[in-house]
C-alpha cells in the first residue's frame, strides 16, 4: 500500500536521522564485492568465505557456535534457512571465526547468530549467550554483501529492536534458533527493517553509527544491559544478572526468556516495561557509552508498517451509527472478536456504514489486525517517549491559528488537551514537516472546531498520542493519526482525515467520514 511507510518515515524525519550506507555492508544495492569470494551469477549457488569475531562487551566469546541464516518468506518469524551444515564453526580463543558456505540461489536477506561460549578464556560456558547481527541482502540474484562481521551486544540490540516483528516469539529454551521471516507479500517491509538496522549500526565494527545521538545512546544502553548477562557466571546463585534480565524483560503470563536475544525481543515488544529495573543492570563500568539515566522507553523507532494501512483500528469494539464512510485505509479490530464490529454493511447486526475505496480491507481479529495492534503499541510508546517537546499545557489548541499557527515539532500536554475553534498547522512549505502531540490524558474537540493544514502540511505527518481517550465534537474537522491508549469517539457529522487507532478500547463512529491519509 502506498502509505505503508509514512508514519515510520515521518517520525524518523523528525529526528533528522541521516541515512548511512555501510562501506562494506550496503543493503540498497547488490553489486558488491565479497571478501574472500567470487561473485555469484543469477540462479546459481556459489561457495563464499565469511569471517569475523564475537565479543561480549570488550572481551572475546570463546567457543560460541556460529550459524548464518537467510530470512524466510512464508510468514512472520517463519521459514528462515540455516546456510551452514554441521559441524558448525566455533569461535577461537580470540573470539574469531572463519568459514565457507554456499549462497542460496534466490534473493535473500541474511543474519548471523552466535550461541553459547565462554566470555573470556577463563570463565565457564554461558548457555544464555545468544548474539546476532543483521547483514542485509539483495533484491536481485547477483552478488550478496558479505564481509568481516563483528557480532556483539550492540549489533544484537540494533537487530532485535528493528527486526522484532519479524522474529519468532521466545520459546523459553536457551539458545533456540533465532528465526526471522515475513510473508512474501510483506517482504519489502522486512527489507526496509534490515536497511534501518544498517542505518543504526556498522556490523563490521560492532559500533553504532551515531555514538552521541539519541538512538545510538539508547542502543548502547540496551547493549550494556545485555552485556551484564553475557559476561556473567551462569553458575552463580540466583538471582543473578541473567535471571534478573529475564525476569524484568518477560511480561506476565508469557514464556520466560532464557537467553539474551529472547530478553531483547521482549524489551523491544514492551519498551516501557520495567525500564528503571533494566537500566539498573548496566555495569558500573559499561563496555559501551550509554545514557546517564534510565530512558522513558527502549523504542528506537516506530515499526508501524501494518498499522499505517488502517483508517480505523479498535481494541474492544468498532461501532457505527448512521451512514459512516471509511475510505483510504483498512478497518480492523483486535483482540476482541469480530462480532464487536457493528453498524456496517458487512457486520452483524448490519448497518449503513461502509468501508470503501482502495485500499479497503476489513480485518476481524486476524493476524494482520493483531500485528497492527502490536505496531500501534510501539508507535504510541515511541511518540510518547520523544524528548524536547514544547509544553502547551493549559492552552487551548484553538489559540494557535493565523497569524500564529504551530510550526513543525513535538508538543506536549501534561494532562488534557482541548480544541475550540481553529488550530492551524504550518509546514513552512516543507511537505515532510512533522507535527507530534503528546497528550497525557484526554483530547477533546468542540463542535464545529477544525484543524487546518497550511503551506504543504499533510495529514499523514500529523500524530496525536493520547494517554486515555479522544473525542471529536459534532461536525468538527480533524487532521492526523489519533493513537489513543483507550477509546476514540467521533461524534455525529465529524470528519477525520487520518486514522482512528485505539489500543484497548472502542472506536465509536456516528455518521462520519474517515479518510485514511
Amino acid at each position: 500500500m502506498a502509505h505503508t511507510y509514512r508514519l515510520r518515515a515521518a517520525l524518523l524525519i523528525l529526528l533528522s536521522l541521516t541515512l548511512f550506507s555501510l562501506a562494506v555492508l550496503g543493503t540498497t544495492g547488490c553489486n558488491m564485492t565479497n571478501q574472500g569470494s567470487s561473485a555469484s551469477s543469477p540462479g546459481t549457488s556459489t561457495a563464499l568465505t565469511i569471517q569475523g569475531s564475537v565479543y561480549g562487551g570488550q572481551q572475546p566469546v570463546v567457543g560460541a557456535t556460529i550459524q548464518l541464516y537467510a530470512a524466510g518468506t512464508t510468514g512472520l518469524g517463519l521459514g528462515a534457512t540455516p546456510l551452514i551444515s554441521a559441524p558448525l564453526p566455533t569461535t577461537s580463543a580470540n573470539g574469531s571465526f572463519n568459514f565457507t558456505y554456499n549462497l542460496p540461489s534466490t534473493p535473500s536477506h541474511f543474519y548471523i547468530v552466535a550461541t553459547g561460549g565462554r566470555p573470556g578464556s577463563s570463565n565457564p560456558v554461558n548457555p544464555d549467550i545468544v548474539l546476532m547481527a543483521a547483514l542485509g541482502g539483495c533484491t536481485a540474484s547477483t552478488t550478496i554483501p558479505i564481509t568481516f562481521i563483528n557480532i556483539n551486544e550492540v549489533t544484537t540490540a540494533a537487530a532485535v529492536l528493528e527486526l522484532q516483528k519479524f522474529i519468532e516469539a521466545p520459546t523459553g529454551t536457551a539458545g533456540a534458533p533465532v528465526l526471522i521471516g515475513a510473508p512474501a507479500a510483506n517482504y519489502n517491509d522486512l527489507r526496509a527493517a534490515f536497511e534501518s538496522v544498517s542505518n543504526l549500526v556498522n556490523a563490521s565494527t560492532g559500533v553504532v553509527v551515531s555514538p552521541t545521538g539519541s538512538k545510538g545512546l539508547l542502543i548502547n544502553t540496551l547493549a550494556d544491559i545485555l552485556a551484564s548477562c553475557v559476561n556473567s557466571d551462569p553458575t552463580s546463585p540466583t538471582p543473578n544478572n541473567c535471571s534478573n534480565l529475564f525476569s524484568y524483560a518477560t511480561p506476565p503470563s508469557d514464556t520466560t526468556a532464557d537467553d539474551t536475544v529472547q530478553a531483547a525481543w521482549y524489551i523491544a515488544q514492551n519498551p516501557k516495561r520495567y525500564v528503571s529495573s533494566l537500566f539498573g543492570l548496566v555495569p558500573p563500568s559499561p563496555p559501551f557509552v550509554a545514557l546517564s539515566a534510565a530512558p522513558t522507553s527502549f523504542a528506537v523507532s516506530a515499526p508501524t508498517d501494518l498499522v499505517a494501512c488502517f483508517a480505523v483500528l479498535g481494541g474492544s469494539a468498532v461501532t457505527s451509527t448512521g451512514s459512516t464512510v471509511v475510505s483510504g485505509g483498512d478497518l480492523g479490530i483486535y483482540p476482541t472478536a469480530g462480532a464487536a464490529v457493528t453498524g456496517f454493511t458487512f457486520s452483524s447486526p448490519t448497518g449503513p456504514g461502509i468501508v470503501t475505496g482502495a485500499p479497503a480491507t476489513v480485518h476481524l481479529t486476524d493476524a494482520v489486525a493483531e500485528n497492527a495492534q502490536g505496531d500501534l503499541t510501539l508507535a504510541y510508546g515511541y511518540a510518547e517517549g520523544l524528548t524536547g517537546a514544547v509544553s502547551l499545557t493549559g492552552q487551548d489548541l484553538g489559540s494557535f491559528n493565523s497569524p500564529t499557527p504551530l510550526t513543525p515539532g513535538v508538543y506536549n500536554f501534561s494532562s488534557t488537551a482541548q480544541l475550540t475553534g481553529t488550530l492551524a498547522l504550518d509546514a513552512k512549505n516543507d511537505p515532510n514537516a512533522v507535527f507530534i502531540f503528546q497528550i497525557g490524558s484526554t483530547l477533546t474537540t468542540a463542535s464545529s472546531s477544525q484543524v487546518v493544514l497550511l503551506n504543504g502540511a499533510q495529514a499523514q505527518n500529523v500524530f496525536w498520542q493520547v494517554g486515555s481517550s479522544a473525542t471529536l465534537g459534532t461536525s468538527s474537522t480533524f487532521e492526523g493519526a489519533i493513537m489513543a491508549y483507550a477509546s476514540i469517539t467521533v461524534e455525529s457529522g465529524a470528519t477525520l482525515h487520518g486514522q482512528a487507532l485505539a489500543s484497548i478500547g472502542a472506536v465509536t463512529l456516528s455518521g462520519n467520514t474517515v479518510t485514511g491519509p
